[in-house]
């Protein structure tokens, strides 16, 4: 929750470049629902149960992490932030072993402005 609100600061940013950002976890679809007021994100958040969306960007947790006995899912994806542009290539990712390590919000913005131009410029 605490990098969902973090990601929110760089809304302007965002919005200046057009990007939208979308969320992926294991979570079930009404937990996310439940939740989502907690962190302010004007985000599109989508349940990866299957790990489908995990997989295609080989995102699995391969590690000690992998999801406990009361988790719904089959195992857990590795902490990652990409930015991906329209034609679904991937431009920059930021990938974490450390579950409790998320992307910093400077670290993204930098990514941001080394890939996608401000579209009010």
């Amino acid at each position: 929750m605490g990098e969902l609100r973090r990601m929110e600061e760089l809304r302007t940013e965002f919005d200046q470049r057009g990007v939208k950002v979308i969320t992926v976890s294991v979570d079930l679809p009404e937990v996310i629902a439940e939740k989502r007021h907690l962190h302010g994100l004007q985000a599109t958040m989508l349940s990866d149960q299957q790990l489908a969306v995990t997989d295609a960007f080989g995102l699995r947790n391969q590690g000690v992490h992998s999801a406990p006995g009361s988790e719904p899912a089959k195992a857990l994806p590795v902490p990652a932030t990409l930015l991906i542009d329209r034609e679904g290539t991937v431009l920059w990712r930021d990938l974490s072993e450390d579950y409790q390590r998320r992307s910093d919000p400077s670290v993204v913005l930098a990514a941001m402005q080394a890939h996608f131009e401000s579209v009010t410029d």
